[in-house]
């Protein structure tokens, strides 16, 4: 005899269900089966009783059954509202958040700190980690320098107020003497130090339209060098700016099994401009915590079983950048969740002080 039709709703026996079956598949990688989530449940109930709650889930695309014999696994659907609305995060222990300040406080140089803090969401998730600088266009330049390199190509050094040092090659189509480069840095860091690169690129683009630009040697250098410098969009600059570890972790997970999927998903973390992106496009709009995306495949095709856990961290003058963690679906949001928020407020702190 068929099952009678049950309205289509979560009522909150069918959150526990589910709350039980996800953490299960997560903990264990497998299917969950009816007995199994029986001796799971907080409350007394039958093989049968879960059948059916289960059924409901099914029904409703909160989870999925692979194989005839087997139980449930969570859908991207099951994950999303799990998320949104089962998940209890779990704070760091007092031991956890201190080993990884201390590892934090560790590191003066700001670009060791970024990579040193990928390396700890890395090995504190067991999956990808990464800290993207703030965008180049918002620093505020505190320095910068240009050395020749041969004709017509120049290397730009520019040190950020928050201590990024930041190295771009360009090229001219006039050659300068190292003395006019001493020269021309020199202005740049005495006339516009304390601005951001956006505000500097604005005042010389306005410079290139006044007639004294083209009179004067020293502003004209001024000019073509700062424009040469900054005029760069930000996609290519800030990709210097991402630091990615633990690519090699999840090298054996089940998740890579397909050859085709791990080959895309490496050769987009090379591609780091690509890379920036997609983070930028994951990241909601004047979030301050962290953001969770469910399912990747609108960014990287056959990526709809992975997630992305993303937060911004705020320092010096109100700059932003954001850092985070990228693995398969299957892992513990109640734990990374908390692991993300943690270190971007701490990170936003330390990097303030250096």
């Amino acid at each position: 005899m068929p099952r009678q039709k049950r309205p289509l709703e979560l009522n909150q026996r069918s959150k526990n269900i589910l709350r039980q079956l996800i953490r299960e598949h997560i903990r264990t990688g497998e299917p969950v089966g009816s007995r199994r989530l029986a001796k799971l449940a907080g409350e007394k109930l039958s093989s049968a009783t879960i059948r059916n709650v289960v059924a409901d889930l099914e029904e409703m695309g909160f989870v999925g059954q692979p194989h005839t014999s087997a139980g449930r696994v969570p859908t991207e659907k099951g994950y999303r509202f799990y998320v949104d609305s089962l998940v209890e995060t779990k704070e760091l222990t007092d031991r956890e958040g201190g080993r990884i300040r201390a590892s934090l406080e560790k590191e003066t140089d700001p670009d060791k700190l970024m990579d040193k803090a990928s390396q700890i969401l890395s090995a504190a998730s067991d999956n990808i980690g990464f800290v993207m600088a703030p965008p180049v266009s918002l620093a505020v330049m505190k320095h910068i320098e240009f050395v020749r390199i041969s004709e017509r190509r120049i290397l730009v050094i520019l040190v950020t107020s928050g201590g990024l040092v930041q190295h771009r090659l360009i090229h001219v189509d006039e050659d300068f003497e190292q003395d006019v480069l001493h020269q021309a840095g020199r202005y740049l860091v005495e006339n516009f130090e304390g601005k951001t690169l956006l505000e500097i690129r604005d005042e010389l683009l306005k410079l290139m339209q006044e007639e004294k630009g083209l009179y004067d040697r020293l502003l004209r250098s001024v000019v073509v060098l700062g424009s040469a410098s900054l005029m760069q969009q930000d996609a290519d600059a800030d990709a210097t700016g991402v630091y990615v570890q633990g690519t090699a972790r999840i090298i054996q997970r089940p998740e890579l099994a397909d050859v085709n999927r791990m080959i895309a998903l490496f050769r987009t973390f090379e591609e780091k401009s690509r890379l920036v992106k997609i983070l930028s496009e994951c990241l909601k709009a004047n979030s301050t915590g962290p953001t969770v995306t469910i399912g990747l495949e609108k960014h990287l095709p056959g990526m709809q079983d992975w997630a992305l856990i993303a937060s911004p961290y705020i320092y010096t003058e109100g700059q932003a950048g954001s850092l985070g963690i990228i693995g398969p679906s299957r892992m513990e949001y109640e734990k990374v969740i908390s692991l993300v928020d943690y270190v971007a407020k701490l990170f936003g702190k330390i990097l303030s002080r250096n």
